[in-house]
């Protein structure tokens, strides 16, 4: 279906952004005068406080008009890539942002000389919203450089950033999967699918096929991620940090006792959990023998159930109803206002997002296709949608934005109250098995399987921190072990598997995968105080946005991730729905 085809109250209005080209070219222009006005105050931001506010405040400016272009453009992009007016405005608004970005390379360090008078200002009632944003960089003096050594870095991040763009650039080719004595394309997209075919013969054809082209090019993936590690301890030693972990648990204000500790709950104290997993899976599958290639056959089929987008917002209020009055009432904005675009079209980027900026609505895109996944991702993406309507309504532009450290809270919140509320109001027992199918895949990607790839990669930096030589057999053996470990004796982990850590686009993500098992944890732990009636801390959370640091804004809300608590009511949990599926299916 073409764009022009869609019923316009399917898609989003833009015109809370811009109510036409005019509009987006004469922010554009005001927002060069506002970079223009910043390069010629720029050392004197710092002359006396009423400059030093004048600063703060236009460069917001310049952040919240740069923030629109974008925004409005990528968005417009996404939906309709072939407008060429649209090209041109992405194009526009990046050619700025990287005028931006070099004309005020040198503010931080220009903060920092000033440190000590910027400081005594803060203590100042009119200078109080700029406190965080400061010591953020104030907190970065141990690990800044000079002036020089900063601008020579910069031009060295191109060769650091050489092996992630390569990894995301290089495209293989795959032999084809015969499925009912016919060749399937086999992509990254389909290989999936593949998995979840009935056929043992189709699954083990995809397996071997997709891992075989990764093994043939298992040397240039070695040298790709390994550069990418390297590239990233050279930063980290630079900055004097003790290790790249280190450097990357310091963007985020944690260290590595909540590291360890997320990897110690799944990796060790509750391994079992997900070893008992696999044998349901192994035994509610029919298997003699359970290959790594079939753990993503359905253990329910598919229900043949329908949400039309209707009934979709129904149930989303019924189940989102703790969060009170105003929450869905947004929700319903949220539909009449022309917040969402639902419908897959020709040209439409695939997946789902939430966007927006400050100043506009809290965009959602999906592709609804009416089934249980679709009402599922609408519910998390509207909880990201909520979250930044909460921060951008309780705060100024430049403390509005949260931070990925706590950017999945919200969205995993919805999923659990949606799941809660379809299994308690379903008189069907295959609906609640498939319920909680779906539930069992969702917690056993976030709480077990991303602390196993923490444990990768954090062996591989120690490898070479260490001064190790690595080689290709020496990253996959590694792989395996962490892969037997995780499966246990009820999976057979085929050689093959031990590419699979070429695959997986995270590991250049630095340290990223932890955020998963925290996030899922800390949400459980909301949803269990939302459930029980207690929304004020949750919704105060919410409100927070990037006015102080994320950890701070868990622990004001009542959820200490640092706490075993956590993890063990999140393990509990995992626990318990496995009991309520086994009970269904009569498994044990």
């Amino acid at each position: 279906m073409e764009r022009n085809e869609l019923d316009s109250q399917l898609t989003w209005d833009l015109r809370f952004l811009f109510e036409s080209q005019t509009a987006f070219e004469a922010q554009l222009a005001d927002a060069e005068k506002e970079l223009k006005q910043l390069c010629a105050s720029l050392q004197e931001l710092a002359v006396d406080k009423a400059h030093f506010i004048s600063f703060m405040e236009h460069q917001e400016t310049l952040e919240r008009y740069l923030d629109n272009l974008i925004s409005y453009a990528k968005m417009s992009c996404d939906v309709d890539p072939k407008n060429m007016q649209n090209q041109e405005n992405l194009a526009s608004s990046y050619t700025l942002y990287q005028q931006v970005q070099k004309a005020l390379s040198s503010l931080p360090l220009l903060l920092i000389e000033n440190k000590t008078q910027i400081e005594q200002w803060l203590t100042e009632d009119d200078c109080r919203d700029f406190r965080y944003p400061m010591e953020e960089v104030f907190r970065t003096i141990p690990h800044r450089l000079s002036e020089d050594q900063e601008a020579l870095f910069a031009q060295a991040g191109e060769l650091i950033r050489n092996p992630q763009e390569t990894f995301e650039s290089f495209r293989l080719s795959f032999a084809p999967v015969h499925v009912d004595g016919k060749e399937e394309f086999l992509n990254d997209g389909t290989y999936q699918q593949f998995l979840k075919n009935r056929n043992p013969d189709v699954r083990k054809e995809a397996f071997e096929h997709f891992f075989t082209a990764y093994k043939t090019y298992e040397n240039v993936f070695m040298n790709l991620l390994s550069g990418h590690a390297r590239g990233q301890i050279f930063e980290a030693k630079l900055r004097k940090f003790p290790s790249a972990l280190d450097a990357s648990l310091f963007e985020d204000g944690v260290d590595k006792a909540l590291f360890d500790k997320v990897l110690y709950m799944a990796n060790e104290k509750y391994i079992d959990g997900i070893h008992r997993y696999f044998a349901v899976r192994k035994q509610v599958s029919g298997l003699d023998v359970q290959h790594v290639y079939d753990i993503q056959i359905p253990l329910v089929d598919t229900m043949d159930i329908s949400y039309s987008i209707d009934e979709s917002f129904d149930i989303l209020k019924q189940a989102l109803a703790p969060l009170g009055k105003e929450y869905i009432q947004l929700l319903e904005q949220a539909r009449t206002e022309r917040w969402i675009d639902f419908l897959p079209c020709a040209g439409k980027q695939g997946g789902a997002y939430s966007g927006g900026t400050y100043d506009s609505r809290p965009y959602v895109l999906t592709n609804f296709t009416n089934d249980y996944p679709s009402l599922s991702t609408l519910a998390h993406e509207l909880g990201h949608s909520m979250h930044s309507w909460y921060s951008r309504h309780h705060n100024r532009p430049m403390l509005s934005q949260y931070t990925i450290f706590v950017a999945e809270v919200a969205s995993t919140v919805n999923e659990v109250l949606l799941n809660r509320y379809l299994l308690d109001h379903s008189d069907s027992d295959k609906q609640k098995a498939y319920l909680l199918s779906n539930l069992l895949n969702q917690l056993v990607g976030t709480l077990y399987r991303q602390p196993m790839y923490a444990e990768f990669e954090k062996q591989l930096y120690e490898m070479l921190e260490n001064g190790e030589a690595v080689s290709s057999q020496k990253l996959t053996s590694l792989y395996m072990k962490l892969s037997k470990d995780y499966y246990g004796e009820a999976v057979e982990v085929d050689d093959l598997q031990r590419y699979h850590c070429y695959h997986i686009p995270h590991f250049y993500y630095n340290f990223y995968v932890y955020k998963y098992t925290l996030g899922m944890s800390v949400a459980l732990s909301f949803a269990k105080k939302i459930l029980a009636g207690d929304t004020k801390e949750y919704l105060e959370f919410l409100k927070k946005g990037g006015s102080e640091a994320p950890l701070e804004e868990l622990i004001h809300a009542g959820v200490d991730p640092r706490e075993d608590s956590v993890y063990d009511d999140a393990f509990t949990f995992f626990a318990k729905t496995l009991d309520e599926f086994c009970e269904l299916m009569k498994v044990h």
